[in-house]
């Protein structure tokens, strides 16, 4: 009842980050550390970890906080620094050793303060780039033993952890660097269903980063940008097209945007008060253009009724 209890506040607490704009206190994550002569690493307790989430939960703030700001920084720690460059070959067949990001979330399922053991294989390697770009993505499955929670289940009982590993490469001809990545959770206890960069090349030479990340169940997507420009620099993307948007319209959107990096066209469900959570009867459609980086309405916005 309490871990149904701690995963339901855990689940409303991320559909609350990503889905709303605000300002709130950053909430480092703690890292995983394998245990070092029988020590075991720091982890917050599943209550602390409730009652945490829970006093985060402020009433949504409008549209003129543009973008939640921890979001947008945990998308530019994403960034690796300093540049790692391997074999195209290595990173096709091999996980990286690529230091997490510190925001990214802590591990919700059931699990013992002692990591055992740690392994890691290759799902998948290839796409990411909106049109020929030079730009791939791997996607690699970690998994994490811990001795047991439940210490009634006995010393030689264990915990199982599933994380995936999205790493964003710029090819170099036989060898790839590694510019962006991301780590979250997968399997049952999993909040996040997906984290997908794409990438989309610009006037001059830029190029624009999109990130969505999309939440299990029927709670929807959010997208964040960086752009790095002709000297190479990354910046974060602010969205303040959501500033510019007619009154009441951003209470209408209720499970994010979907922003093609490369048309800067995004398509949204749009809500009344009698739709369902499924299902919007209307949709919601934007043109932007990048301005000293932030996305702003290049039209006004279209509203279309849906079948």
């Amino acid at each position: 009842m309490f871990e149904a209890a701690t995963k339901y506040i855990m689940y409303q607490y991320i559909l609350t980050r990503y889905m709303w704009r605000r300002e709130r206190p950053a909430m480092p994550r703690q890292r995983l550390r394998p245990a070092e002569a029988g020590a075991a690493p720091a982890r917050p307790r599943a209550w602390f970890v409730a009652a945490a989430f829970a006093a985060s939960a402020i009433t949504p703030a409008g549209p003129a906080q543009d973008q939640d700001r921890n979001e947008l920084q945990a998308t530019l720690l994403g960034l690796v620094k300093p540049p790692v460059v391997v074999p195209a070959e290595r990173a096709r067949r091999d996980c990286l050793a690529l230091e997490k990001n510190p925001l990214d979330y802590d591990i919700i399922a059931p699990h013992g303060d002692t990591l055992l053991s740690a392994g890691c294989r290759v799902v998948e390697f290839g796409g990411a780039a909106k049109a020929a770009l030079p730009w791939t993505v791997g996607r690699y499955e970690r998994t994490s033993v811990f001795t047991a929670e439940d210490e009634s289940r006995g010393a030689d009982a264990r915990d199982t952890v599933k994380e995936e590993e999205v790493v964003l490469f710029e090819l170099r001809g036989a060898r790839v660097q590694a510019v962006w990545h991301a780590r979250f959770e997968t399997g049952s206890h999993a909040v996040l269903a997906s984290i997908t960069p794409e990438v989309a090349a610009i006037a001059d030479g830029d190029v624009l980063l999109s990130v969505m990340s999309c939440v299990n169940g029927t709670g929807g997507c959010a997208q964040e940008f960086l752009h790095r420009d002709a000297g190479r620099q990354w910046w974060p993307v602010k969205q303040t097209w959501l500033d510019e948007l007619p009154r009441g319209y951003s209470s209408r959107i209720r499970h994010g945007v979907r922003i093609d990096p490369l048309a800067l066209r995004g398509k949204a469900g749009f809500y009344g008060d009698a739709d369902a959570n499924c299902c919007p009867s209307e949709e919601l459609v934007v043109e932007l253009s990048l301005r000293r980086n932030a996305l702003v309405l290049s039209k006004p916005p279209v509203v279309r009724r849906l079948p």
